[in-house]
């Protein structure tokens, strides 16, 4: 009988970054639950290899109802491409190319 590999996940092999729920430590997290303000509850890290932090991100709605993603690197901005996968297209941001609001 051959023993079978482990598979290798994207993790594994630096392909993708591993989620990982933001907490600075548990009173701040605490504090934001208790307060009933927003602030960095729901965020998650995206770490790479090393166990070190690409981009924090979250989703938030607004009063007019669109959903805004928020990245927040944590990486040079030329590190950072945004790719937007729809159902009939692929829209892309490049690093540089944003329009500054």
């Amino acid at each position: 009988m051959t023993q079978s590999q482990p598979e290798i996940s994207p993790y594994d092999t630096g392909a993708r970054c591993e989620p990982k729920l933001w907490q600075p430590n548990s009173e701040a997290v605490a504090e934001v639950m208790h307060s009933g303000e927003a602030g960095d509850t729901g965020n998650v890290d995206f770490t790479n290899g090393e166990n070190g932090t690409v981009v924090t991100v979250h989703v938030s709605r607004s009063n007019d109802g669109m959903y805004t993603v928020h990245l927040m690197p944590m990486c040079n901005d030329d590190q950072i491409r945004v790719e937007l996968h729809r159902e009939k297209d692929l829209a892309i941001i490049e690093p540089g190319t944003s329009r500054p609001v």
